[in-house]
Formats: structure tokens, sequence, C-alpha cells
């Protein structure tokens, strides 16, 4: 043992001596190792804090999250009542426990604290939401089921990150009273750092500390999502088929006017945290894999021409009695202590772009608080050291295995390279250009997913449109018709301003994904299987300024007006696209539609106007929406919307003093342009987009730069092939010609092959991409145009020396 460790010693002695010598060489190959190794661990920092580090919870593969669909259209979500969630509980052989949580998880709320008012992000439980993850506060207690009922004192639960920001991580936080949504909370307790749930959740509080009375009060502690434990062993397919079948015995014993007809979607609790980034992030981090092969390519390429200006020093080694097995771990060695360098070097990296990462990270990003450099991350890095090491010193260490370094030394280290080194320089080449292309490709159709959806239609006019939300009295304006006074007297206020050409309320803000959903709508003269065929609506209760101020355009009919009141003739607006599936052919003008089954007890609305499909819900795809006047259905808005030219802080003191004056308990919180809120559903493309293209680049230039130090190496090596060529007359651009060739041949085979990987790898990308197919093929083929013009490129210095070889000098020195 000691003979062997001593000889590693030495092997590691002469390896740092020998790089030390070679300071451009171990410069060149330390940053290049460093560049993909610092991208690879940023990337699995990332993946670590998101998907990979376990979540503060008891057993979370026993945790599952469901919510309800309709049968026939797949209405996306719709929730449990709080009723059927104890009904469940009490039923279920798999289930040990159960909770509710909001369905559209955490919603922003006002608090009020020493006078100051801001917006937290909140989220509604039930008593038992705690119980059932197994969470253990930081600090204080969780909430509890005696939390959860009538008459109980108003707690809540701040998250970490809150009690740092706000209290700065004071124990004293415990006990404070604030005014949280109008009513008096007390907190009781503070959650460790790592529970994002529901995403972005600052505080938590239960469902029935909303009040009954106001507008939102009765669908809050309705509208619940469903959290359980099962029991151990149980599979996410056992669970279905039972809350199926569960769900089924709820909807037979339901009142007549109960929705029936939905299913219960199951998803793990890892699932629903995570959220759909899962399949972006492992993209990303097989991209910059790519990268990180393509670097240690780069760098065997390196070692490869070392290797061969080293042949003499192996030969005398070899002829000292070195066997092959001494010299190959000699090789491996140095490539070993190179990625180990370039791994310290790429952690350092890694810090700062882990901070500069996290900077640009985009809002609704799950875990981001989880997001660290810790021992995982550390281990990984040296894995990587071992693992690029390996790639990178494979090569030259085959080739000094099938080399005849006795031989090499008889002949006074004369001759040509051998063949072997030239197949394997020029393989590695290929490689990384083939896997350039995959990366560019995958690069540029992200980015053009990305424009895409940056300049698609919304269906409406967005410049000039300001979002301002409001804080309003809930007890004050309890009463429906109160609040719609209130909304129409702030509207006339509004439009009195010359600079503000149209106003309008609002119930969700654009793009949030947020809204009421319509599972289940009939057309007069349909029967139930039919009317069960209907797809499900986005459902809008607007003013009659609405369409005015967005500048929807009308296909056909009239918008609503001061006419459509309660009491009046029920009527309805519906989308194009409602109308071309429900009426095909026919005019829709006069037919008439109820929410829900045929026997539901609703009204019928009758259709007087149909209007362009529009992307204000979510800007991936238009709404089908049923649209309601206000006047004749509830309309919870808190929110306005201006057409306005005015800066934004005329508007914010024009807003406020046009709301003061009608009701002076009525804030004005933000202000927000339309723009901004674009923002939003572009920001994680984007930052998709933008990293994949700084792989992509990175990607680009190595391959580059490798092309370029092979050729640089070819026409050293047939430097006297050249020169005879020209003293046998040949003209300069022949020669550019053969060296130009050479370097087109390499490129072109890399990118034929890089074209089916791209190819094989953009189907990958599907569900990130928007209006652009995986295999758009200008995108393809523009990669690859691409990696062939900068192989151009890179071969134009060794044309250019090739083309200036003294050919007279070269013949005399033979």
């Amino acid at each position: 043992m000691d003979l062997i460790l001593e000889s590693l010693y030495q092997d590691l002695r002469l390896a740092c001596r020998g790089l030390w010598r070679a300071k451009a060489f171990t410069l060149a190959a330390v940053l290049t190792l460093a560049l993909g190794s610092a991208g690879t661990t940023a990337m699995f920092a990332l993946i670590q804090g998101v998907l990979l580090r376990p979540l503060p919870v008891l057993e979370q593969d026993r945790l599952l999250v469901a919510w309800k669909e309709v049968r026939t259209s797949g209405s996306a979500h719709y929730p449990f009542g709080r009723t059927e969630i104890e009904a469940v509980a009490e039923a279920s052989q798999l289930l040990i426990s159960a909770a509710g949580v909001a369905r559209h998880g955490a919603g922003r709320a006002v608090v009020v604290e020493n006078g100051n008012s801001s917006y937290v992000n909140d989220a509604l439980v039930t008593g038992r939401f705690f119980d059932v993850l197994g969470l253990q506060p930081f600090l204080g207690r969780t909430l509890t089921p005696a939390d959860d009922v009538e008459g109980a004192e108003n707690v809540l639960v701040i998250s970490h990150g809150l009690w740092q920001r706000r209290y700065g991580a004071s124990r004293e936080a415990l006990g404070r009273r604030l005014m949280l949504s109008e009513q008096p909370f007390t907190i009781v307790g503070v959650m460790p750092p790592d529970i994002d749930y529901p995403s972005g959740v600052e505080v938590w509080r239960t469902t029935s500390s909303v009040p009954t009375t106001g507008p939102f009060g009765d669908a809050a502690r309705r509208e619940v999502d469903l959290i359980a434990r099962v029991r151990p062993s149980v599979t996410l397919e056992q669970a279905t088929s039972e809350l199926t079948a569960l769900t089924e015995r709820l909807d037979a014993n339901a009142p007549p006017n109960v929705l029936r007809g939905l299913r219960p979607v199951v998803r793990s609790f890892e699932d629903v945290v995570v959220g759909d980034v899962r399949n972006a992030m492992l993209a990303l981090f097989g991209a910059v894999g790519l990268v990180l092969l393509i670097a240690s390519a780069n760098v065997a390429n390196l070692l490869l021409m070392r290797g061969e200006a080293r042949r003499g020093e192996l030969a005398v080694r070899a002829a000292l009695g070195a066997g092959r097995g001494r010299i190959v771990r000699q090789l491996f060695v140095e490539s070993l202590v190179l990625a180990l360098a370039a791994g310290a070097a790429g952690l350092t990296v890694t810090w700062w772009s882990l901070l500069a990462l996290l900077t640009l990270v985009p809002d609704g990003l799950p875990r981001v608080e989880s997001i660290r450099i810790d021992t995982t991350v550390v281990v990984f890095t040296i894995a990587v050291a071992f693992v690029t090491a390996l790639l990178a010193g494979l090569a030259p260490a085959l080739l000094s295995m099938r080399t005849n370094l006795l031989s090499h030394l008889r002949s006074g280290g004369r001759g040509v390279t051998g063949s072997a080194a030239r197949y394997g320089r020029r393989t590695l080449v290929v490689a990384q250009v083939a896997l350039a292309v995959t990366i560019v490709a995958a690069a540029g159709l992200l980015i053009r997913s990305v424009l895409r959806l940056q300049s698609v239609d919304l269906g409406l006019a967005a410049d000039r449109l300001v979002l301002v939300s409001l804080e309003m009295p809930h007890a004050k304006y309890a009463e429906r018709g109160r609040h719609a006074q209130f909304l129409d007297e702030v509207i006339a206020q509004l439009e009195a301003v010359p600079a503000i050409a149209a106003a309008t309320p609002v119930n969700v803000s654009p793009f949030s994904g947020q809204g009421w959903d319509l599972p289940r709508f009939t057309a007069e003269g349909q029967s139930d299987e039919q009317a069960a065929a209907n797809s499900s609506l986005n459902l809008e209760s607007i003013h009659p300024n609405y369409f005015n101020t967005f500048e929807v355009r009308f296909v056909r009919g009239r918008p609503f007006t001061a006419a459509d009141r309660q009491g009046a003739l029920e009527v309805a607006i519906v989308s194009e696209d409602i109308a071309a599936r429900t009426w095909p052919g026919e005019d829709p003008i006069g037919k008439r539609l109820k929410m829900g089954r045929p026997n539901s007890p609703g009204p019928w609305h009758t259709v007087v106007g149909v209007a362009a499909q529009t992307r204000y819900r979510e800007l991936a795809r238009p709404s089908a929406t049923l649209y309601l006047p206000a006047a004749q259905f509830q309309m919870t808005a808190e929110m306005l919307v201006l057409r306005t030219t005015a800066s934004l802080d005329l508007v914010m003191s024009v807003s406020r003093e046009r709301v003061r004056a009608v009701d002076p308990d009525v804030q004005v919180m933000r202000l927000a342009p339309f723009a901004e809120m674009l923002e939003r559903p572009l920001a994680r493309p984007r930052f998709n987009a933008f990293l994949l293209s700084i792989f992509g680049v990175a990607a680009l230039l190595l391959s580059t730069i490798g092309l370029y130090a092979v050729m640089a190496a070819y026409v050293r090596q047939r430097d006297r092939e050249i020169a005879l060529r020209l003293a046998l007359g040949a003209t300069a651009t022949v020669v550019r010609r053969f060296v130009l060739g050479e370097a087109l041949r390499l490129a072109g085979l890399g990118a034929v092959i890089g074209l089916a990987a791209a190819a094989s790898a953009a189907r990958l990308l599907r569900g990130m991409l928007f209006e652009v197919h995986p295999l758009d093929p200008s995108t393809i083929l523009g990669a690859a145009l691409l990696l062939m013009a900068a192989s151009a490129l890179a071969s134009y210095i060794p044309v250019r020396r090739a083309t200036r070889v003294d050919a007279v000098a070269m013949l005399r020195s033979e």
C-alpha cells in the first residue's frame, strides 16, 4: 500500500510540475473546463434547490393533492367543498387525514400594521392543513382545527422569509397583532425556511377567518383543493380510484342544483409544489451538460496535442522501464489535476453565477429560498471534476497505449503525426460541432417561441392601459347594490378627467390564470347528453364600459348598456369561438343559454353580442368566455382598468383624489401599467430562452475554438506538403481551398450529425414552445449554417498561415 501511495504521490508531483511549466496550456485547459463546470454546477444548484431538496414535511411521498374536472370537457380546475373533504376523509379507507387549501393558492391581501398598509400573499387553509403535512413550526405553533371554527380568535402563521424581512427575525413577532383584510389577527407561529406551499405564500390563515358577508366570503370558505396523507404503500392510482368512487357517491346524494359529472384529479404533493418547471429545468440541465461535454472535448484535443509534443518524453520513460499502465495513469493524473483546478475555479464562478441567476429568476419559480450552494453541490462539483478528467484524459491515454514509443525514440523523434492522433482530434471536433448545433438549435426554438408569445394578438388594445388596485372595506360593501353603486360613481368621476378616455372595473388581474370557471353550460334545446359535451368556459362579470375600455372588437350584436340591469331581460355576450361551436352556421344573436344542466334552476341568458376572443386570463391561449352584465350577476371587483394618456404619477394622484371623493375609506393601493402585467407570463419563457442562449453561445465559442486549434495543428503538420504543392505551382487560392475544405468537411459532418441530434432533442422542448414546431426547419437548419459559418471563420487564420509557408526554405530544410 505504501508503494502504491508513494507512486501516486510521484505521479501527482510530476503532473503539477509539468502543468506549471506549461502555463499557457494549463491556463487554457483550466479556463475551458471551469466554464463548463461552473454552468453545470450552477444549474445543479438550481435543480437541487427546486426539485431535489426534500420538502420540510413528514414523508412527502405519502402526500397528495386533488381537485376536480368535468369528465367530458376536462375543465382544468374545479374545487372541492369543505363539507366534501370532511365526508371524503371520513369515508376513505386509504386516506389517513385530509385538509383543504385555497384553490387559487396564495392571493394578495392588505395588511395594516402601525398605520402602514402593504400587500402580503396569504393562503386560506382548513384547520388540519399543517397536521396533514406533518409540519413543525420554526417558532410558536401552527394552525389547528380549534382555530377553524366560528367564533375562534383570528390567528395566523407567517413564513420564515416574511419573519426575516418584516420583523428582523425577532422572536417578539409572536403575539404581534395586525389588521389583515380589515380584521384583527394575532401571529402565533413562524414556519421553517423551505416551505413554499402554496407557491409564494407569506401568511397562512383559516378559511373560517373570512367573513361570510362580503363579495368573497362564501366562495373562499367553499372553494378549496383537497390535500391528504395516504396510508403506507398506497399509490396515486389507488387513491384516484377511491376518490372517484367517493365523488360519484357524493354526487348521487347531492341536491339537484349541485354540479355533477366531476372527476377527481390527483397529483403528488411534490409535483404540485414544483409545478410545471421540472421539464424546463431538466432540459436546461441537459443543455449545460452538453456544454460540459464540448469543454471536455476541447481539453481532450489540447491534451492530444500536448501528448504529440511529449512523445519523446514518454518514449524516454518507456525506455527507462515505465510500463504502459504507469504512463496511462500519469496522463490521467494530469487530466485529474486540471479538472480539480477547474472545479475549484468553477465553484467560485458558480457562486457569482448563482447570485446573478437569482436576480434574474422570474416570479413564481417555486422554492427559490431553497437554492444555495451546500455540501451536496460541492460533492457534485467534485464528481463533475472526476467525470471531466475521465472524459478529457481518455483519448490521450488510449492513444498512448496504441503508440509504439520505443520506435519513436529510435527514429529520433522525426516523422509525421500518427493517424490515430489525427483521427482522434477530428472525431472530437465533429462531436463538438454536433453538440453545438443541438444546443444552438434548441436556443433558437425557445427564442422564436418567446418572440411569438410577445407578438401574439391579445384581442384587445393593451397600450395606454393602467391597472388600479383598491382596498375596499368589505363589511361596508357587503351588499351587492352598494358595491356596484360605488364602482359606478368612481367610473363616472374618473372618466370626467380629460386624460382618462375610459375606465372599467375588473374582477382579476390580467394574465394571472385566475378567474371563474364555468364547468358546464346548456344551450337552449340541448339534451343533458349534448350539454355534457359542451366545453368549460371562462366566466366574466363585466361593467358596460368593459369592451370600450379594452377596445375589444365586436363581431356581431351589441355591448352591455345601463339598461341591462337587475329585473331586466337576462342577457349575455359570448366569445366568437363559443358561438361557432355552439351554433355552427347560425346567427347566435337571440339564442339562449344557461349555466349548468338543462334542469338547473338558474335563468336563461339571451345572447345579445359576439365578441372577439381575448387573451386576458392567460397569455398562452385565448379563453372561451361568457360575459354577463355586473348588474345582473355578482361582481367582486376591487380593481379598475383605465385607458389614459397621462403619466403614472398623474394617474395615481387623480385616482386617489377621485376615489376619496366617492368614499374616503377606500384606498388606492397600487398602479401598474398593463405592459407590466404582460411581463409576468413572459418572464419564465424569457428566462429559459436566456439561459439556453448563454449555453448556446458558450457551445458555439468552444466548438469554434476547438476547430481553430485542430486546423492550426493540421497546417503545422502539413506544412511540408503545402510547401511542396506551392513549389510545384499551386496557387494560394488552391491552398486556401485545400485547408478550408478540410475544415468545412469536419464542420459539415458535425452539422449533419447535429441536425439529427437536434431533431431528437427538440421534441423534449415541446411543452416549452409556443406556436413553434419542435422540428421547425428554418431554426434547426439555421443553427447548422451558423456553425458552418463559425467554422469557416475559425479556419481563417490557419488558412492564411498555410498560404504564407516559405516553400523554398521549407524544402531546403528537408
